[in-house]
């Protein structure tokens, strides 16, 4: 995984100045797409490089908003979050077919009909 490509898409879905604060939780996020390869899966497709960073970008979202105060009167905003959600969706869905599916599988056994 280009992790250059990685800080720039971060960077850029934060719309932060300067993502380099924020390495570690960027290199913890390559850590856990790389987990959920596939064997054999290409690490170097592109598409891996933007699931990583809307990652990212979603923690990223979550402490912030968990480090905002918020006074009486007021409505939290959960629209970064949200938005941030929706894209990881969009980009887990397009890493599929690289990507290990955990979940849970239905089978049918002898004895049922």
């Amino acid at each position: 995984m280009n992790d250059a490509k990685v800080m720039h898409l971060f960077q850029m879905f934060a719309m932060i100045p300067d993502a380099e604060p924020w390495r570690d939780l960027a290199e913890a996020e390559m850590d856990a797409v790389k987990a959920e390869l596939r064997d054999g899966a290409d690490d170097s497709d592109n598409r891996l490089a933007f699931y990583t960073a809307a990652r990212a970008n979603l923690q990223y979202r979550r402490t912030v908003a968990q480090n905002t105060p918020v006074y009486a009167g007021t409505v939290p905003q959960d629209a970064e979050c949200s938005l941030a959600e929706r894209l990881v969706r969009a980009y887990r869905a397009e890493c599929a077919p690289l990507l290990r599916d955990d979940a849970v599988t239905f089978l049918r056994t002898g004895g049922c009909t």
